[in-house]
């Protein structure tokens, strides 16, 4: 049976650590992980800029996605269809900031980030009764062994804890999912915390996208100025977060 390691004192870790790793090692993967976010917003930006090429517009031209997306919602199924693609792609472990991206190019950012944020939570929530459903022993054989590490925090501040794990990737988005599911956390705490701590990052992603596409249609020095803000903002709010989630729990 799993063990709750210390809840009180200096012995409790902390919560970003323990869904992280259970050594000292990670100041090399925080700084993989920037790297990572530094990586993604080059990609869009790169990608915006060359799809500005006359040649290259017709592959992804943000009102042709935005037409297809006008058209798949106006099918009598169209929304639980979209709906049903979010689960999908969380069942089969999509990164959170490729489902929020997809959501904005496609649906335009506003609408996009609402149907990202409804099928982002219904995923997860599939994915926590699969979690559930295998069972702790199972969960922690797939985690390495940090499930107990995580059973602390998820099963003394489960609301809490839920927010704040959706607020920065810790942990792959399907690992926390099943991990709360084995865990047997709260279903109300767990689809609550979810859709709270998604939401911020959701909202920021999507805002990036907006500047994103409008630099891509109507370039110039202020389309610019207003993504390199939207990318700054982005940046220091994930840096703050990330200070509040290593505070000891």
């Amino acid at each position: 049976m799993l063990q709750p390691v210390a809840r009180r004192g200096k012995q409790a870790p902390r919560l970003m650590e323990s869904f992280v790793s259970e050594k000292p090692v990670a100041a090399g993967r925080q700084i993989w992980r920037w790297v990572l976010l530094a990586v993604y917003l080059s990609i869009l930006v790169g990608l915006a800029l060359l799809l500005r090429r006359p040649d290259m517009r017709h592959w992804l031209d943000p009102q042709s996605l935005s037409e297809m997306g006008r058209q798949l919602l106006a099918l009598p199924i169209g929304p639980l269809a979209v709906i049903g693609g979010y689960v999908v792609a969380v069942m089969l472990g999509m990164p959170v900031l490729v489902l929020i991206t997809v959501g904005a190019l496609i649906f335009t950012p506003w609408p996009g980030m609402l149907y990202a944020l409804i099928g982002m939570v219904a995923g997860s929530t599939v994915t926590y009764g699969i979690g559930r459903y295998t069972g702790a022993q199972t969960m922690d054989r797939w985690t390495k062994g940090r499930l107990v590490l995580l059973s602390s925090h998820l099963q003394r501040r489960g609301l809490l804890t839920v927010i704040l794990v959706r607020a920065l990737p810790v942990a792959p988005f399907i690992m926390i999912n099943m991990v709360a599911g084995a865990l047997r956390v709260g279903l109300l705490d767990y689809v609550l915390g979810t859709f709270i701590g998604l939401m911020p990052g959701t909202i920021m992603i999507s805002l990036f996208m907006e500047r994103l596409t409008e630099a891509w249609r109507d370039p110039g020095a202020s389309s610019y100025a207003a993504l390199a803000a939207c990318v700054l903002l982005l940046i220091v709010v994930f840096w703050w977060m990330r200070r509040k989630l290593r505070r000891p729990a």
